[in-house]
């Protein structure tokens, strides 16, 4: 038994790092694990989103077929399943701290979420405020058998409409340099570049936040 079940981890892990390979994400799974010895070189993208106009995208499939909507906590369990890394724990602490899960969901499936935050921009170490016409926008998901279909980019130009009508007007997000599919996925929602930063973790004890270009 013993066995059996070491041969799923190993083989869930795999399917983990083949997902992020497969997606372009190969320096970014590399640095992760260099990250877990205490050292970690991480440069970065800050984008401003959802500024000017935009056409909604396309999605393959009827539109119809989804509701977009606020995750409960019921929905942590689900949600905890699709390989992101965060467990159902996590993903409730952050709703007890007025994080917002928004989500397509398609018949009882989550098809894709993403997570925003009215208070502050959490990233590595790094903490920044969020004033009262301000949202940041974290960790986007697609579930692997929805993957395709270009709802992610439906649900976060929703996710523009949703937030402008509760007054948050100017939005940001992060990307890591080496995470290209994130960065063109941004750019098709004309999101714009604000900075490059660099964060730095050296022995789990000392860091660094650099800004090395601005461009606005």
């Amino acid at each position: 038994m013993k066995k059996t079940k070491k041969v799923k981890s190993d083989l869930s892990f795999l399917k983990k790092v083949w997902i992020k390979i497969r997606y372009g994400m190969v320096l970014q799974v590399i640095g992760n694990r260099i990250a877990k010895l205490g050292f970690e070189v991480a440069p970065y993208y800050w984008f401003m989103e959802g500024a000017g106009s935009l056409k909604a995208p396309e999605i393959k499939g009827n539109v119809d077929d989804y509701m977009i909507k606020f995750l409960e906590p019921d929905d942590m369990k689900e949600i905890a399943k699709s390989n992101t890394g965060y467990s159902e724990a996590e993903f409730l602490v952050f709703l007890e701290a007025g994080e917002r899960c928004l989500a397509m969901v398609n018949g009882d499936k989550i098809a894709t979420f993403m997570w925003i935050s009215l208070n502050k921009c959490n990233f590595k170490s790094i903490t920044i405020p969020m004033k009262s016409k301000e949202a940041y926008l974290w960790n986007m998901f697609t579930v692997e058998s929805f993957r395709g279909k270009n709802i992610a980019p439906y649900l976060r130009y929703k996710s523009y409409e949703i937030l402008r009508e509760m007054g948050r007007n100017t939005l940001y997000s992060i990307s890591l340099y080496f995470n290209s599919p994130a960065i063109k996925f941004k750019q098709k929602l004309n999101a714009k570049f604000v900075k490059l930063g660099l964060y730095l973790r050296l022995f789990n004890k000392f860091t660094w936040n650099l800004t090395l270009k601005t461009y606005c």
